[in-house]
């Protein structure tokens, strides 16, 4: 499966909750409303295919669900699903899309979700401040125009600056190109808490944007350089170009020529990291320290110290394609991460944040769907006290 082209339909497949349920618990329904799908869509067949046969292969590490357990989940979700009253559907979406991040939780031996889709020398101070009460992707251009943005939408910089989403694809502005070529004037891209984006730069190289994050960019790059600023978190896939690209933060400056990685600089966090998936960067830090940095390696930037491992990468770059992946983490650090991909506050009883968990969870819309799942993994419970959700 690694070596072919996985098409972005067959990403969207395997991340709907219906199409999970249809493959893995087929229905007389389910199969009414796939099989119409497909009538409607026959161009889409070996897209279907090719997402059945990755949803097929799913299973269950050994540290993931206890066979009472996951014979628990399946003898409910069977009974659930027979119920055919409207009023229970909700109940059932919930239920459903729970046992599937279950299943889901803990893939092994599958390349899918892992490498197969990865397809100036000064620090800069970049003073940005991510504004805590906006709640869309928004893109402040060069002109000083603001632009409301679709969230996961894809934002392309060529002739024309497009937004696309989903299906639809719309023209925002015409790029503009600065009569100055020493005078570069700097885009803005606000992704608030609970939401993401993607930026297509007019060099070809590509940005995933998380939530929490500002990212500071030019409409065409200088002729001796390509510079972008971010405080927070990206993967980045650079174009490869004899000009050497730039990614400035607070605390530190990558260099590289082509290659791919991820960046994680929260303001509010202690530490910072460079993940390298391919190629080869230098990382010069604000003690005028370079770092050179290999693949499957992960550098920690911390005050005081720095430090090198070796990583699977994929559990840093995940959240790019909706999936949270963890190895031997902390439930403090996996909910710290939930709460910004959810833009909610999340606080837990002592004792469960010290708890350890490895595995694969699908980030569904709804956290309802997920901690669903983490209250029948880690037998706890949840509710939700004003805007906060309480694990106990």
């Amino acid at each position: 499966m690694s070596d072919k082209k996985i098409s972005e339909i067959t990403h969207r497949l395997v991340r709907d909750q219906s199409f999970i349920m249809w493959c893995l618990t087929p229905t007389e329904e389910l199969n009414a409303i796939w099989f119409s799908w497909l009538e409607e869509h026959p161009k889409e067949q070996l897209a279907a295919d090719q997402a059945r046969a990755i949803l097929k292969s799913v299973r269950l590490n050994d540290f993931s669900v206890p066979a009472d357990k996951s014979e628990q989940l399946w003898a409910g979700l069977q009974i659930t699903m027979q119920k055919r009253h409207v009023g229970k559907r909700v109940r059932l979406i919930r239920y459903a899309a729970a046992c599937v991040a279950v299943l889901l939780l803990g893939i092994t031996g599958f390349g899918f979700w892992g490498e197969s889709w990865f397809s100036q020398n000064q620090v800069a101070d970049t003073g940005l401040i991510v504004d805590s009460t906006r709640t869309e992707v928004t893109l402040i251009l060069d002109t000083r125009e603001t632009v409301q943005v679709e969230d996961n939408a894809l934002i392309a910089y060529d002739s024309e600056i497009t937004v696309k989403a989903k299906e639809k694809e719309r023209t925002i502005a015409k790029k503009v190109t600065e009569d100055d070529p020493e005078k570069i004037v700097m885009n803005t891209l606000v992704v608030p808490k609970g939401r993401r984006s993607s930026l297509l730069l007019e060099d070809g190289s590509k940005v995933w944007v998380n939530s929490g994050s500002i990212l500071r960019f030019p409409s065409s790059f200088e002729p001796s350089q390509r510079s972008i600023e971010v405080e927070g978190e990206i993967y980045i896939e650079v174009a490869r170009k004899e000009i050497p690209f730039y990614v400035k933060t607070k605390g530190f400056v990558v260099n590289v020529l082509g290659t791919k990685f991820n960046i994680s600089a929260y303001e509010e966090e202690q530490e910072s990291s460079v993940v390298l998936v391919e190629g080869h960067v230098a990382v010069e830090t604000t003690n005028n320290e370079t770092i050179q940095l290999l693949p499957n390696r992960k550098l920690t930037i911390q005050e005081g110290r720095n430090e090198i491992d070796e990583v699977d990468v994929y559990d840093y770059i995940s959240w790019k394609d909706g999936l949270l992946q963890f190895r031997g983490e902390t439930m403090d650090n996996i909910l710290m991460r939930l709460s910004r991909y959810y833009n909610i506050s999340i606080r837990c009883k002592s004792g469960i944040g010290d708890r350890r968990s490895s595995g694969k969870l699908v980030l569904f819309d709804d956290i309802h769907q997920v901690m669903e799942t983490f209250s029948i993994l880690y037998n706890t419970q949840y509710h939700f006290e004003s805007d906060t959700l309480i694990i106990e």
